[in-house]
């Protein structure tokens, strides 16, 4: 399975990957259903198998040139399985350098074999369901081991749950496997699986000798910076103080040469500071998700830079945590919690000015996006706006009100609400929220803490009662399903119930498309009731760029190929 990457909203292009997370996720601009009342209506809808990444052909593009890209969080950890590392800023870099997918989809979400690094990735059989890697010849990791069948086998050995000590993000889909063999050569894996998996391809994967032969250097042994790596550029420096990785092309790569000569991630925490850094021809390109940055490059559409849009998988929403113990852990409360908060000026608060359609949908399903194929509106009441039903689900959970707060045993019904310092989405959410909680009794306090820090140190162990941020997706269903079973890896506010936990396990495991999505839509529904994570909206791409760059920017579905990324022939920017 795909990890699922969050995402920290309200900075700059970050990414969700292997099996799991993501760490960023862009904001749309035009509240649920409603049109802009600040400028922001941009066009039609975006269907989901469309993107935007100004695509040419190889030999349309010059070589050299340095692409200068920013994040909003430097990497707690580079290793990309572990639970720290499955972050999209980590992401965005490593796939330049590291096969963080073996496999590739393109813009309809289509998934087939990563040529660089595949030969072949089928079923061989499908009872039992046994799935053939074959990787290409030729490939070695960049401390000289080669990649072959072993690669493979440590994915599914480590990712697999029965390795304890190993912090992994997600051992979803790794666990039904039942075996790994090598096949006719070296370069062969055969994985027979205990019961069949809908998306066995996203399970494919490599991972060097290095990161998978202890606990130490899995878990710690990353940190710092990425010790073993395969693509098509290399690490030059990572200057940990500055906040900045420049990469260079790997001389070793096997496949096509990188066509740019340096790239540079530099982390720029203050998305108004990203903004200036785009005006001032300090950065090529910038992911615009809120008004702070948007209203300063959107002049520059246009002037030597264009605006790339996508509507992908990609969405935000409000994580409650129900661990026994905290405010939340009744469902009452957090079902009130959800009746409190008007996510239309939730939505506004953030993306009036935009550049979202007219007639932007919000977002009311915790899987399925507005606009791919299945989706259902499961809401219901919970998901609807009404602070006199929030009130009264608090009276049945025992509080009482004293005069605008509510109280139970003398107690007031305080939670606190984690975020990100710098996030512009949070910073705009925030008073929205809090005023709405007020209003039905819930005193709200704020805490901001270190973008590094957000999830390792309080997302993850559960420090935290709110907190928002976005979830990156993926091309397979079942890459969330760690967020919503009860156990799963993703689920950082532990909200989940036997019954849906059934029913995502039969959906992981039918292969028939319709009956699939009938599945998800009914553990949908449950979701809305377990009322453990809120979904405010889609979150579109927005990417503003230097107009030569090509195979680059609003993805939706489709993976990046670094060997394709550059500048069009003729470009000023292929003279440094």
């Amino acid at each position: 399975m795909r990890l699922t990457r969050r995402s920290m909203l309200g900075a700059t292009a970050l990414t969700v990957s292997m099996g799991a997370l993501a760490a960023c996720s862009q904001d749309p601009g035009n509240g649920g259903g409603g049109a802009s009342d600040g400028g922001g209506g941009g066009g039609e809808k975006i269907a989901s198998d469309e993107n935007d990444i100004n695509a040419m052909e190889r030999d349309e593009l010059g070589e050299g040139g340095a692409l200068r890209l920013a994040n909003n969080a430097f990497p707690a950890n580079w290793n990309p399985f572990h639970s720290d590392g499955n972050e999209a800023n980590t992401s965005d870099m490593l796939r330049a350098i590291f096969p963080l997918e073996v496999w590739t989809s393109d813009a309809a979400g289509e998934v087939g074999p990563n040529p660089h690094y595949l030969k072949r990735l089928e079923l061989t059989s499908e009872d039992p369901q046994v799935m053939e890697i074959e990787l290409n010849e030729g490939m070695s990791w960049s401390d000289g081991t080669p990649i072959d069948y072993t690669s493979v086998e440590n994915v599914f050995t480590t990712m697999n749950g029965s390795k304890k000590e190993y912090g992994i993000a997600s051992s979803e889909g790794y666990d039904l496997v039942e075996k790994v063999e090598q096949g006719d050569s070296d370069l062969i894996a055969v994985v027979t699986f205990k019961e069949k998996y809908a998306d066995w391809k996203g399970l494919a994967g490599a991972m060097p000798d290095a990161l998978a032969e202890s606990a130490d250097a899995f878990n710690t042994g990353w940190q710092a910076e990425p010790l073993v790596t395969a693509g098509p550029y290399k690490i030059g420096k990572i200057d940990a103080a500055n906040k900045t990785v420049l990469l260079e092309p790997d001389e070793n790569w096997w496949g096509d040469k990188a066509l740019l000569e340096q790239v540079l991630f530099t982390t720029i925490e203050d998305p108004a500071a990203t903004a200036t850094s785009f005006q001032n021809g300090q950065l090529d390109v910038i992911e615009t998700t809120v008004p702070a940055t948007y209203s300063v490059v959107e002049p520059m559409i246009g002037n030597g830079a264009s605006m790339r849009k996508a509507a992908g998988p990609d969405w935000t929403h409000i994580t409650l945590n129900g661990t026994e113990g905290r405010p939340l852990a009744d469902q009452s409360v957090r079902q009130a919690v959800f009746r409190a908060i008007d996510r239309e000026q939730v939505f506004l608060s953030v993306n009036a000015t935009m550049p979202y359609p007219d007639d932007f949908e919000q977002l009311n399903n915790h899987i399925l996006m507005t606009n791919q194929e299945g989706y259902k509106d499961n809401s219901g009441d919970f998901g609807a706006y009404d602070p006199e039903a929030a009130k009264k689900l608090l009276e049945d959970a025992g509080y009482t009100m004293e005069g605008d707060v509510a109280t139970k045993d003398g107690e007031p019904l305080e939670i606190t609400y984690v975020y990100n310092d710098g996030s512009k989405t949070n910073e705009a959410v925030v008073p929205v929220v809090k005023e709405a909680l007020a209003a039905v009794g819930i005193t709200m306090k704020v805490q901001k803490v270190p973008p590094t820090d957000l999830f390792s140190q309080y997302v993850i162990p559960g420090e935290f009662d709110l907190t928002l941020f976005g979830w990156v997706g993926t091309p397979f269903l079942s890459s969330s399903d760690a967020i919503w079973k009860t156990e799963g890896e993703q689920n950082f506010g532990k909200v989940g119930n036997a019954e849906t936990d059934e029913l995502v396990e039969k959906a992981v495991i039918e292969t028939d498309e319709d009956a699939r999505i009938d599945l998800i839509n009914q553990y949908d529904a449950n979701l809305w009731e377990l009322a453990g994570t809120l979904p405010l909206w889609q979150a579109y791409d927005f990417f503003v760029q230097n107009d030569d760059l090509a195979n680059f920017g609003a993805w939706g579905f489709q993976s990046p190929d670094w060997t394709k990324i550059g500048y069009v022939k003729g470009s000023a920017k292929l003279e440094g």
